[in-house]
């Protein structure tokens, strides 16, 4: 009977997409090769052993920077795309690097998505408790965080950094606080004439704190210094205002560095710790999650000006926007609630559809093609500020 009740599900709802982890695993000998090539080349083969299993054939692009590698993009050539991978163990035995990873498959059959990538501005991530910076004087970690986090996003491909901006978003007195609306869409309308992103991605680093990791054994008790790396991100969308992803993320390392002496952040050595990859894997989990979590957004542009003749939009080639590509007008409605106003996107009765006649790196002209507005008025409809989509959505 259970069975039968599962299988008549199934039939309902056949679009579900389920996620399901398959585990890899790849090793290459070192010799008088660089480590982290060798280290990038393994990861590489890992994904593809794991992605095999489900019949899926991909293909990799990596990053390395400062001999790290950073990021692996991988795209699966068929039903299913990769949500998310994990270093499972790295080890060197017998002059050979092994890694062991598991890759998260999912359908992709059910998202929509369109070819534009889409724009955000990161700010900058400050530490919660800058007192736990004194265990190897680290004080300047946030600095590199923001770098490498903006690198990571930069590689994912449904993403475009228009910027790292100087500010702070947010800084919780603690780990209690939480975010107000207002004060972020205060704080996003203020950088409305530098920047142009839809998505502004902001945060805070919760701990960095250091522990001892004490194991033991019939003779002796061993003491291991391990530190923690747990980052709060969130992703706040500057059209709809509301917040697309709020999540925290947590990783520890082996720490092994003099506690008492300045660590130096810029040299590859800390990036090659245990707990420098940390850091970088952790990073690279935020990233696939904010890429994956845009992947099925629609793209949304600003009318960012508008005369008798064009309708400019704030997104052009960089985005993937090209000539002849087709867009729907949304309008920006305010209602009025009890105590508050409501902002809402909200398409007229009537779709309005604009034409990509001119294109550069970041702005777009478009324009009602005149079998559409036999009598001209359709264009006079789109004000300044409204907003254009894809016209799949």
């Amino acid at each position: 009977m259970k069975r039968f009740l599962w299988l008549c599900l199934l039939a309902v709802f056949p679009s579900v997409s389920m996620a399901q982890w398959y585990v890899g695993q790849a090793s290459y000998p070192i010799g008088n090769d660089d480590y982290n090539d060798v280290r990038k080349l393994v990861v590489e083969k890992a994904i593809e052993n794991a992605s095999l299993q489900a019949s899926s054939f991909i293909s990799i692009e990596n990053t390395v920077r400062d001999g790290i590698l950073t990021s692996s993009q991988s795209n699966v050539l068929s039903q299913h795309h990769i949500s998310e991978i994990v270093i499972l163990n790295e080890s060197i035995e017998g002059g050979k690097l092994t890694i062991n990873l598991k890759v998260s498959l999912e359908s992709k059959s059910n998202c929509i998505e369109d070819r534009y990538l889409k724009q955000l501005i990161v700010a900058q991530f400050p530490l919660l408790t800058p007192s736990q910076a004194s265990a190897g004087d680290i004080s300047n970690l946030p600095f590199h965080i923001g770098s490498r986090f903006k690198n990571e996003l930069t590689h994912q491909p449904n993403v475009f950094v228009e910027e790292m901006i100087p500010q702070m978003v947010y800084k919780p007195i603690t780990t209690m606080d939480t975010i107000n609306l207002e004060t972020i869409q205060g704080i996003s309308e203020a950088l409305n004439s530098q920047y142009q992103s839809q998505y502004l991605v902001f945060g805070y680093i919760r701990d960095i704190s250091l522990y001892n990791e004490k194991k033991s054994n019939l003779l002796v008790d061993t003491v291991y210094p391990k530190r923690n790396f747990t980052i709060k991100v969130f992703m706040y969308d500057r059209i709809s205002n509301s917040i697309l992803l709020e999540e925290e993320y947590h990783g520890e390392g082996g720490w092994s560095f003099d506690s008492y002496s300045r660590v130096d952040l810029a040299n590859s050595l800390f990036w090659r710790s245990e707990y420098g990859k940390t850091i970088v894997n952790t990073l690279f989990k935020v990233s696939q999650e904010i890429n994956q979590t845009l992947k099925c957004e629609a793209t949304k542009a600003i009318v960012i000006n508008r005369d008798d003749a064009y309708i400019t939009i704030n997104i052009g080639k960089l985005h993937g926007v090209a000539k002849g590509d087709i867009f729907q007008h949304i309008k920006l409605k305010n209602i009025t609630l009890a105590n508050s106003v409501l902002s809402t996107l909200m398409p007229p009765d009537e779709p309005i559809h604009l034409e990509v006649v001119q294109v550069s790196n970041k702005i777009s002209l478009l324009k009602v093609p005149k079998h559409l507005d036999k009598n001209g008025m359709n264009q006079h409809q789109i004000d300044l500020y409204d907003v254009v989509t894809t016209v799949e959505f």
